[in-house]
């Protein structure tokens, strides 16, 4: 799980980096070079929310509006001196709404940006900056300025650019984002804690030539790997096992060598568990095949194949070589209680795992899985040859009585399976 997590925010987190480091070179650019990193977040915003928009991913679309809204105003209203009072007024705001927004998106469910409340949303981002941007172009803001309460003019440390009221925006943006990243464990998450703190290292050091344009560059392609990667994701992971689904095995398929082993995995009787005890008990029981295919051994990998079948691969091994991870897997299923979830268990995990050392009225059965297994051969020199007599060998287990292995070519001395003394839906 803490890879996981830290899979999600590491791309992000180079990015920033690979900005910070950037940064004392880019005022050894020339002028035309950086005339075109001041130029460049825009393009960016576009591509960012088109990506956005076509992926149905309405909250990077915000994010990367609320961004350029706020470079937008950067570039055409503070490139000046803060001393000047409509400066200052307009830095201090835009040190405000730029952390505000961004929490109050990590909020957002997508609902989509063409129905009332992402159009409300849109507005809510436009209306905001458009309304400080008419106040500036009047040159009204500096007016403002005996008003402000003294924590949005007293600076929070004498040597960075941010007032006591921003470090407190950005600390009211940053806790949703946290709760969403840990809550969702999404791309869009990672990509929106990553937009704040790049806009905090930006108004930090604000007097650091190029910083605006190169940090909001930064974050915005953040916003846009983050598509990619959700995209990848939905395409490339089964979204109820989390584990690669059919599109990623036949990816994998093309780049097997010359010696390999793929093995057919069913569940055994899983009809029965969905008729008996409903599909969201045969959720459960597909998640825990899942994750314990999951763990194979000796340089395998799962894939779930479709429905209750999955597909294990093992490259660089044959049929015998294969076959001890092969058991191991079908041995530690066939041993696992599996407790059926009463209706007063929570769905917290952890809670869950709690309750299992207590004793309850759940019911505990034993979920099987029968498996064939096929290496490739200079008769099976085709992946999808193997996978075929790789299944015809999964249906012979299925006759031999299920929860036991065959292979196409292998044949070891039969072995008794081992039985739990729980209860035994096959």
């Amino acid at each position: 799980m803490l890879l996981r997590t830290a899979g999600l925010i590491l791309p992000s987190l180079i990015l920033l980096c690979g900005a910070g480091i950037l940064l004392p070179a880019t005022a050894q650019l020339s002028h035309e070079y950086q005339q075109i990193l001041t130029l460049t977040p825009y393009p960016l915003a576009i591509v960012v929310a088109l990506l956005g928009y076509g992926f149905n991913r309405s909250r990077i679309l915000f994010a990367a509006l609320n961004l350029t809204c706020a470079y937008w105003l950067i570039q055409n209203g503070l490139q000046t001196s803060l001393n000047q009072p409509d400066a200052f007024v307009l830095f201090s705001i835009i040190s405000l709404l730029l952390p505000l927004h961004l929490g109050l998106i990590a909020f957002y469910k997508e609902r989509g940006l063409l129905t009332p409340i992402g159009i409300i949303r849109v507005l809510l981002i436009a209306v905001s900056y458009g309304a400080l941007g008419l106040i500036w172009s009047n040159g009204s803001l500096g007016l403002y300025l005996p008003e402000l309460p003294m924590m949005m003019l007293e600076m929070l440390l004498h040597e960075y650019y941010l007032s006591e009221a921003a470090a407190i925006a950005f600390t009211l943006g940053l806790l949703p984002i946290l709760l969403s990243f840990l809550l969702r464990k999404t791309y869009t998450d990672a990509a929106l804690f990553a937009s704040l703190i790049s806009a905090l290292i930006m108004l930090s050091w604000f007097n650091q030539p190029m910083i605006s344009g190169l940090f909001v560059s930064a974050s915005l392609i953040a916003l846009a790997i983050s598509v990619v990667q959700n995209s990848y994701r939905m395409a490339f992971i089964d979204e109820l096992t989390s584990i690669p689904a059919r599109r990623a095995l036949q990816d994998k398929l093309s780049t097997l060598g010359k010696k390999y082993t793929l093995a057919m995995c069913d569940i055994d009787h899983f009809k029965k568990f969905n008729d008996t005890y409903g599909h969201d008990v045969g959720d459960q029981v597909l998640k825990m095949v899942a994750a314990k295919l999951n763990q194979v051994s000796g340089g395998g990998k799962a894939y779930r194949y479709g429905g209750e079948e999955f597909t294990l691969v093992f490259p660089g091994k044959n049929e015998a070589e294969a076959l001890p991870y092969i058991e191991q897997l079908r041995e530690t299923i066939a041993n696992y209680p599996m407790h059926i979830r009463n209706q007063n268990r929570p769905d917290d995990n952890e809670q869950g795992q709690k309750m299992r050392s207590k004793e309850d009225d759940s019911e505990i059965v034993s979920v099987t899985i029968s498996i064939g297994f096929c290496e490739k051969t200079a008769e099976i020199p085709d992946p999808h040859a193997v996978i075929k007599k790789a299944d015809e060998a999964l249906y012979t287990s299925k006759k031999n009585g299920r929860n036991c292995s065959t292979a196409v070519h292998y044949q070891p001395e039969a072995k008794s399976r081992r039985r739990g003394h729980r209860k035994d839906y096959a």
